[in-house]
């Protein structure tokens, strides 16, 4: 009797396994943005980014802390926060979506592919559809996903006065990677 009660207590757990796989998480992920401008370029990074990929079903999430991201200047720093993305407000970022054509896909092989996620990116409180070539390198038990896309930052409602129109790009280089493991 104990041997058949533990016989189907492992084949419980074994199946409860099976049905709740939980996706693949790099809480270090980076994300960095590049402002090219007439007067002056911009740029920081996030090393504090929390990527997430469900590899049964392709779903892909992305959050990060705005504050997270570090200037060259603690001044632009503090712009970027206070007037720009009102951080303290809108505290995070985020992408949610999905890889289009994840069943073409293997990852359990070593090699690069490209795949597009399709989904919705929000900053400062704003959500908007966003479409994103995303490469990945698997080896071995590792896998990286990298991408890069440009954000307007009016589509955001970010107001940028007038008096620094020309420091600020209309159009902002977004970059993104992780590393996880398999």
């Amino acid at each position: 009797m104990k041997t058949r009660i533990i016989t189907v207590l492992i084949a419980l757990g074994t199946v409860g396994q099976a049905l709740a796989q939980t996706p693949i998480v790099d809480h270090n992920g980076k994300a960095s943005f590049f402002s090219e401008a007439p007067m002056e370029n911009i740029e920081a990074l996030n090393e504090k980014v929390l990527g997430a990929i469900d590899l049964d079903k392709g779903i892909l999430a992305v959050s990060m802390l705005i504050k997270g991201f570090h200037f060259e200047r603690s001044l632009m720093e503090e712009h970027f926060n206070e007037n720009y993305l009102e951080s303290d407000k809108y505290p995070k970022a985020t992408f949610k979506g999905v890889i289009s054509n994840f069943s073409e896909l293997d990852f359990s092989k070593n090699g690069s592919f490209e795949a597009e996620a399709d989904g919705e990116i929000e900053i400062h409180g704003v959500k908007k559809p966003l479409k994103t070539m995303v490469k990945f390198d698997v080896v071995g038990s590792k896998l990286a996903a990298a991408t890069a896309f440009e954000i307007k930052v009016a589509e955001f409602d970010i107001e940028v006065p007038r008096l620094v129109i020309k420091n600020i790009a209309e159009v902002v280089e977004v970059k993104a990677s992780f590393n996880f493991s398999l």
